[in-house]
């Protein structure tokens, strides 16, 4: 049996993503996530705020890339994690307790506001020509990455959030996927005669369906 304590948490970001590499070469994000309770009272019937909790979110590795270039202040955000409690002395050596969850998905709460999705392209593995020749070339030994390939804490090319990116846009499959859109809603229009869908409105689904990428 697998002993976890799963949470979901729906708040608002109370400070900026802080972004590092730990133990060589590992993404690290924490943020603090805030959070109101709604409660009834019992004697009114009536609704209120209960008092707001703030929460340390911790991300790693790929997860941690994507929010320090994503998240930001004031956003409201979906989280999902494992409840982590862990005790510690502060520099006074008075024990603390500190209450986290580890992050295993964040995104955008869409029932507040409205979002755009980029995928990231990651590089194809090496060829076993190529993994030789660089296991053989001076300075490179085993854990060494791929040749041509992103370091493991490479950020996407959209700016901001931290320095060393991880991954890039894929803009052609984002191009291909708007083309793709529009092609069935334009066959859908045609197939269905009834819908008084005409020439102007095959154009316009086009028009809605297409996504601009960030340069």
């Amino acid at each position: 049996m697998i002993h976890d304590a799963q949470v979901n948490l729906a708040g608002y970001v109370a400070t900026e993503p802080r972004f590092r590499k730990v133990a060589g070469d590992i993404s690290s994000a924490k943020l603090r996530v805030a959070y109101t309770a709604r409660r009834r009272d019992k004697e009114t019937g009536e609704w209120g705020d209960g008092p707001t909790s703030f929460v340390t979110i911790q991300c790693w590795r790929t997860l941690a890339d994507n929010v320090a270039v994503s998240v930001h202040k004031g956003e409201p955000v979906l989280v999902m994690g494992r409840l982590q409690v862990r005790r510690y002395q502060d520099p006074e050596g008075s024990p603390r307790t500190a209450v986290e969850i580890e992050a295993t998905s964040v995104g955008h709460d869409l029932a507040r506001g409205v979002a755009q999705f980029s995928r990231t392209r990651w590089p194809s593995p090496a060829t076993a020509d190529e993994a030789e020749a660089l296991a053989g070339a001076p300075g490179h030994g085993d854990g060494a990455e791929p040749a041509g390939g992103l370091t493991a804490g490479a950020q996407p090319a959209t700016g901001g959030g931290a320095p060393d990116g991880n991954g890039v846009i894929d803009e052609r499959a984002v191009a291909e996927f708007a083309r793709e859109l529009s092609e069935s809603l334009g066959a859908s229009a045609a197939a269905d005669p009834g819908t008084g869908a005409g020439a102007g409105d095959s154009e316009d689904a086009g028009a809605d369906a297409e996504v601009s990428v960030p340069a």
